[in-house]
Parts: structure tokens; sequence; C-alpha cells
């Protein structure tokens, strides 16, 4: 699955890009919630975090309206132990958050002013911070998320839905998923909902026609 995601976004992205008609840029930012997947994900011992992301976007828009839209954001991902038990006496409570600069790559199908959007996503793990106590006085935290443990680097997925109006303003909901787990003791994988508000720029034949 990966693999065929990688690999048509490869294949795609150079076709539909030679047939664009006009590129739009704009920002997005917005809130969210994630939290860990995977066999060690468990919801029984974690819980949702609350996150932001904020960024760039260019897209670009075609005649059957279909657009290729990629972005740059910072965004924050993590998640919160509820009493975690990591050995038989300690248990852990607080939040681990991961700060990634993330870079989207989209497909996206419009029609009217509803859109709908999915494709790969990669990104690079900038810094983390955590809030972790442990029941028993003394005891250190597990070593699961220093900074030797952690992957520096993570890649996924990402769909969603939205809304855009005829000025370019627009809101869009998201589910982004990571196929790689963020530390290399266990398998927990990045996962986060988002709702975002943003802007692109009218397209420059738009504008001409403005002017006139």
């Amino acid at each position: 699955m990966k693999t065929l995601v990688l690999s048509l976004t490869l294949l795609l992205a150079p076709l539909l890009m030679a047939e664009a008609q006009y590129a739009r840029f704009g920002a997005k930012g917005g809130v969210g919630f994630a939290s860990p997947h995977g066999t060690d994900g468990s919801s029984d011992y974690t819980n949702y975090l609350g996150v932001y992301h904020a960024g760039g976007i260019v897209s670009y828009e075609f005649v059957s309206r279909i657009a290729v839209q990629a972005e740059l954001l910072y965004a924050q991902k993590g998640f919160v132990y509820e009493d975690y038990s990591f050995n038989q006496n300690d248990e852990v409570t607080g939040d681990l958050r991961l700060h990634y600069l993330e870079l989207p790559l989209l497909f996206k199908l419009q029609k009217g002013g509803l859109f709908a959007e999915a494709g790969p996503y990669a990104g690079y793990l900038l810094a983390t911070n955590n809030t972790f106590e442990v029941s028993t006085s003394g005891t250190s935290p597990p070593a699961f998320y220093t900074s030797d443990r952690l992957q520096r680097f993570d890649y996924g997925y990402t769909v969603g839905l939205g809304i855009m109006l005829d000025n370019g303003l627009f809101m869009s909901f998201r589910n982004t998923g990571g196929f790689r787990s963020v530390t290399k003791d266990l398998d927990q994988k990045n996962l986060d909902f988002r709702l975002s508000v943003g802007y692109l720029l009218q397209p420059p034949n738009t504008i001409e026609m403005m002017r006139r």
C-alpha cells in the first residue's frame, strides 16, 4: 500500500503539472488532536493530545477541476500517557509533544465549493518535549523517547474533505496517519485529526478579469 501510493504520486504528478492552467499560493493553520496507533498505541493507557499546525500552500489547478497541492507545514503530534505501567511498580503520566516539519503532496478533486483530497506526506522531527512523571519517586521515565531512540523521519497518508469560497477562503478536515513508528523501541505511529482554515490567492486569470 505504501509503495503503491508513493509510485502513483511520482508517476502522475509530472503529467498533471504539465497540463496546469495556473498556480495558486496561500497559507493555512489550525488545531487538532493527536494520538498513537499501532501495537503499543492502545487507548487503554493513551489519550489525545491537543496540537496545532501552520504553513504555506502551492496549488496547481486544472480544467477538469483536479488540483495537485503541495504544502510545507510546521505540525505538532504526540499523545498523552494515562497511568502507563512500564514495569511492575511504576506508572507514567504526562504528554509527549513532537514538532515536525511536514511536506504533504495531495491530489484534490473539486466540485463547486466542495473538495476531497488525499496523498502521502513526509515529515522530519525538529524537536520533542515531554512532561512525564513517574508514580514512584526517584524512578526515571522509560528511555523510549530520548533523542537517540526517536525516529527522525516520518511518512504516511493524508485524507480530507473541505469547502472553499469563491474568494479563496477555505476550511478543511483531515486525518493523517504515519507508516513508521515514532520510536525504535515501540510500535507507536503518529495519528491525528486536523481542522484547518486558510486562504488561496485568486488565480491570475481571475485577477485580470477583476481589473477590467
